[in-house]
């Protein structure tokens, strides 16, 4: 029972920001404003509304601005308070930027229940036009305890082979040939696959298996000697069918990755401490006042490989890696954040085995 009215509760949160009528103040029975008074004091009255059968009235309560709702006969139902994003808990907070990169919070409210099971609700949705909205519900606490968004894992993943499609697939055929299955066709097996990833935290943006003497390509040599006729190449990588070479740039270290025929995927260019984005630097003081810059990397793609990959959306990003101590151990979490090319926070790229929600 209490779940039918839980979930009664949904739709009708839903159903209530369609369809609103306003209403006089003699539109409104005296048992409805009678319910009102019984149930908050020193609040600023805004307005009455009818909704799916609903009366609602309009509170501000210190700035809060809230709906409640009653029913014909005056019998108080639920509030809704909009809320700003960054006063959620920091539970709540945490596990969104965690687990949904490349999403962005259309809606923070806290509903105050009947049942006294009052709860942090979200709206979250791709970021983008026309994206589809899904609906999560924390306990006051910050526990998620029910929701109808993708699971994270699927959406961590989208989200860094969208920003770097090459190293999933070089990931995907790794685990393949390391479970026995060599030769043309490789196929990976799902199921398989799904439990190993739940069974690690970790997502990284590239997995890349060193050599301890990899054979570079002829074509791949000139084609990096021919883009940096002064630059030598500092030392190779194989990683899957493509080769990254370290060089250094101006003083400054940098790496290139190319496919096997000499064709430039992209450059990683080790940013300055002195040329870190502003943007970028105040946002970090405000999400990890604590954390220490590790690693600050603008990634470039090349603008006739971006052209030839016509399936997904390759940008300038920034990949920044911070270390933060955990409290009562001696080491230190890693974590891993990206930026696009305007300096907007992307999400975390990845998260470590040291990650743990604390209640």
């Amino acid at each position: 029972m209490k779940r039918l009215i839980f979930t009664l509760m949904f739709v009708m949160l839903t159903m209530s920001l369609s369809a609103q009528q306003k209403l006089r103040l003699s539109e409104v029975p005296q048992e409805v404003r009678m319910g009102l008074e019984n149930t908050y004091t020193d609040y600023k009255l805004e307005g009455w509304y009818f909704e799916t059968g609903q009366y609602v009235a309009k509170i501000n309560i210190d700035n809060n601005t809230g709906r409640v709702f009653f029913t014909a006969t005056g019998n108080w139902q639920y509030t809704i308070f909009d809320i700003k994003e960054e006063e959620l808990p920091t539970l709540v907070d945490d596990y969104f930027i965690k687990n949904y990169p490349g999403y962005r919070v259309k809606k923070s409210q806290y509903v105050e229940d009947l049942s006294g099971d009052n709860y942090y609700r979200l709206i979250i949705s791709m970021k983008g036009v026309g994206q589809t909205e899904y609906e999560m519900i924390f306990d006051p606490r910050g526990n998620l305890t029910k929701t109808n968004a993708p699971d994270p894992d699927f959406v961590k993943k989208d989200y860094i082979e969208r920003l770097n499609p090459e190293a999933i697939e070089y990931r995907q055929k790794k685990m393949a040939e390391r479970e026995g299955i060599v030769g043309e066709g490789v196929e990976v097996n799902i199921e398989k696959q799904k439990a190993k990833d739940k069974s690690s935290k970790e997502v990284k943006l590239s997995t890349q298996d060193e050599l301890d003497e990899p054979k570079i390509p002829e074509e791949v040599t000139a084609a990096f000697k021919k883009k940096f006729p002064r630059a030598e190449a500092k030392s190779w990588k194989q990683e899957g069918d493509n080769y990254r070479a370290t060089y250094d740039k101006r003083g400054t270290q940098a790496e290139i990755l190319m496919q096997k025929d000499g064709t430039i995927i992209s450059t990683t260019t080790n940013v300055d401490k002195a040329r870190y984005p502003r943007l970028i630097t105040k946002d970090l003081e405000i999400r990890y006042p604590k954390a220490k810059v590790e690693k600050f990397q603008k990634i470039d793609y090349d603008m006739k490989y971006k052209k030839s990959v016509t399936d997904k959306k390759l940008d300038t990003y920034y990949y920044i890696e911070l270390t933060e101590k955990i409290k009562g151990k001696k080491d230190k979490k890693t974590i891993r954040l990206t930026y696009d090319k305007s300096y907007k926070f992307q999400g975390l790229a990845g998260s470590d085995d040291d990650y743990a929600d604390e209640d």
